[in-house]
């Protein structure tokens, strides 16, 4: 009897290491960087997060080498290199630095100049973030060569065509480079450099359905991570609110301290706008939307634009800064909002195009592509009548 316990319990112990052991184990990393150009006595800082805690790391150049060695889980972690600059101070600019994956191995640094260029080898993760690289090499060179309208001089800020212009450029260079990340994921549905670009394109609103076709095609193994389950979260909070769908009903105050309904406005094609005071590119929309209230004055349709702000003067500042002349209204909870969390919103700015009995009829529509939607459904009303 006593031996059948002892067996029984033995095989008790060697399934709970046979599972715990995986979870637990822990990998050795070790880059190994050079560069031509990265001097003796330079320094090279190391960030990355984890389990949850930030860590930073820093090591001096030595005869135009670094090295760094950790421990680490299962999982790759994605992780920065950064020369001289300290990435826990603020700086206006980054002018050098690299991402690379944390995993298991060798991982090689190799530059002839700055680490802006290197390239990385030596792992099975970053071998394939390389490749990446390349292939959005071409995009980065056009983004470079679009002076971005928030370093023109007072000058060039002058010339609103050229600022719309520029912008309106580095928008489209943002968007392609989706485009050739989702097609690399899909091409490569194996590797958690794939598993990592759905999950962040799947903060965007634009993007996020085509983000959930790739995911679902991502091999099994990829899928039962951890993150995964994150993303899949955020596709399904996403979804709250599709196009097709009633705009769910809520009520708030507006800066004056009247309560504004969503239902106040049925019967109308309604923008439903969600911004904050610190969001730059929010704020950016802003003389768009401002045109949009001219351009269909008199028409069966209307703003309303939902904060996220939590701070009520600098909510209201921004309003008076942008002359926004359109019903603005917040509960100055942030992203804790019961409007923002039952929307299913992780990313601002966002809207959401609704026809006059409250159906989402577009999503996410700006500039140019908002006013030509709004142009459409208003005319079809019209000419219904």
């Amino acid at each position: 009897m006593i031996f059948k316990r002892a067996v029984k319990i033995l095989a008790i112990i060697f399934v709970f290491i046979t599972i715990v052991t995986p979870l637990f184990s822990q990998r050795k990393f070790d880059i190994q960087g050079t560069g031509k150009q990265i001097l003796d006595g330079e320094i090279i800082y190391l960030s990355y997060r984890n389990e949850g805690r930030y860590m930073l790391d820093s090591t001096f150049v030595k005869n135009n080498s670094f090295k760094f060695e950790g421990i680490i889980g299962n999982i790759p972690i994605r992780a920065s290199l950064y020369r001289n600059q300290n990435p826990t101070h603020n700086y206006d600019f980054i002018y050098d630095r690299l991402s690379l994956y944390l995993e298991e191995g060798i991982i090689s640094v190799q530059s002839m100049d700055s680490l802006n260029n290197a390239r990385i080898s030596g792992t099975a993760v970053n071998n394939t973030f390389q490749l990446l690289q390349e292939r959005l090499a071409l995009l980065e060179k056009e983004r470079l060569s679009i002076k971005d309208p928030d370093y023109f001089s007072e000058e060039e800020r002058k010339d609103t065509a050229l600022v719309n212009k520029n912008r309106s450029l580095l928008e489209a260079n943002y968007y392609k480079q989706f485009d050739v990340q989702l097609a690399f994921a899909k091409e490569f549905s194996n590797s958690y450099v794939s598993l990592d670009l759905v999950n962040n394109i799947a903060r965007n609103n634009k993007y996020n359905h085509l983000a959930e076709e790739v995911f679902n095609l991502l091999s099994d193994s990829l899928l039962q991570l951890p993150k995964a389950a994150v993303t899949k979260e955020s596709f399904l909070n996403k979804n709250k609110v599709r196009i097709g769908s009633i705009a769910p009903e809520f009520e708030m105050n507006d800066r004056f301290g009247r309560n504004i309904k969503l239902s106040n406005y049925k019967g109308k094609y309604l923008l439903l706008d969600f911004w904050a005071s610190w969001c730059l590119p929010c704020r950016q929309e802003h003389p768009n939307l401002l045109v949009l209230c001219d351009d269909f004055k008199g028409a069966n349709f209307d703003i309303l634009s939902v904060s996220i702000d939590s701070k009520k003067d600098k909510w209201l500042n921004a309003i008076i800064e942008d002359g926004l002349i359109w019903s603005q209204i917040s509960d100055l909870k942030a992203s804790n909002g019961e409007v923002y969390l039952n929307y299913g919103i992780s990313t601002i700015p966002c809207n959401f195009l609704l026809d006059p009995q409250g159906k989402v009829i577009a999503k996410d529509l700006k500039g140019q592509d908002l006013r030509d939607k709004i142009k459409e459904v208003v005319n079809i009303q019209a000419n219904m009548h």
